[in-house]
């Protein structure tokens, strides 16, 4: 299927696989001519259908959302599906990535500018470690500490066919592998648990109150930014305790929250949390 990916200021004609459904297509053709024709918030809704319709996860589509709404001017769904494009899940060709992080900072930019001015909190730009663990977290590290393991046991396993000098290089070699498999494994599997222990949001509204409590009538102890990043760390009854990268905790409807790593939230018919 050729998906055209937005940006900006520009429409960039890029591909993505194949779509096992014409129904696919046809949303996403919609989708691009509402797009082409300034009518964004017609595109959202025909990508979303298209998103529901599509098996597994697509950074263009991804894109085409986050974009769009960042047309709008709703940032919180803009930096939802932005950050969902550029995930490992995603498999983002090196243009939509590029595409992505440029039009991520523009949006980061505009939340930032609305949170001084409406003296809202706001997450913390992101730091070498986040980078880092979001990289670690790809499946591609796993299959590579996987693949290490099993050559280090193979060469383990044959080192005894060959002659001495061949054995100690072989030992030497195993060993290495070994220790790639350990580190590359345990990194990646820290990275998988920092997820599972507290997965990433979004706050979606563009002011999303978090209060004390769980329930509607706790006093609010402050409001987030739409677009911020929040950890969630404890949920119950359709609230989540949530935990900006600065330390600062709260209760906020789970429904204004668009959590990174769960099925895509579909926004476009969903009134926006006060």
């Amino acid at each position: 299927m050729r998906l055209r990916a937005l940006s900006l200021l520009a429409i960039f004609a890029l591909t993505a696989a194949p779509a096992r459904a014409d129904v696919v297509d046809d949303a996403f053709a919609r989708g691009n001519a509402l797009a082409a024709a300034g009518d964004y918030a017609g595109a959202v809704r025909a990508y979303e259908d298209a998103e529901a319709l599509l098996p597994g996860r697509s950074a263009a589509l991804s894109f085409n959302l986050g974009t769009a709404y960042a047309q709008l001017g709703e940032l919180g769904p803009a930096t939802y599906h932005l950050r969902r494009a550029l995930q490992p899940q995603a498999e983002a060709s090196v243009d939509i990535a590029e595409a992505a992080r440029r039009n991520l900072g523009v949006v980061r930019q505009r939340a930032e500018f609305a949170a001084a001015a409406a003296n809202l909190q706001i997450d913390r730009p992101e730091t070498w470690r986040d980078a880092a663990l979001s990289a670690l977290r790809s499946p591609a590290f796993g299959w590579l500490s996987i693949i290490a393991g099993w050559l280090a046991l193979l060469l383990w396993i044959t080192r005894a066919r060959y002659r001495e000098a061949a054995r100690s290089a072989l030992a030497g070699l195993a060993a290495v592998l070994a220790a790639l498999y350990l580190v590359i494994g345990g990194l990646h599997g820290y990275a998988l648990r920092t997820e599972l222990g507290a997965p990433q949001a979004i706050a979606l509204p563009a002011k999303l109150e978090v209060r004390e409590g769980p329930g509607i009538h706790r006093k609010t102890v402050f409001t987030v930014q739409g677009g911020s990043r929040l950890s969630l760390v404890e949920r119950g009854s359709g609230w989540g305790r949530v935990r900006l990268p600065g330390g600062l905790e709260g209760w906020a409807p789970l429904s204004g929250l668009g959590e990174l790593a769960a099925p895509p939230r579909r926004l476009a018919s969903e009134p926006s949390t006060p």
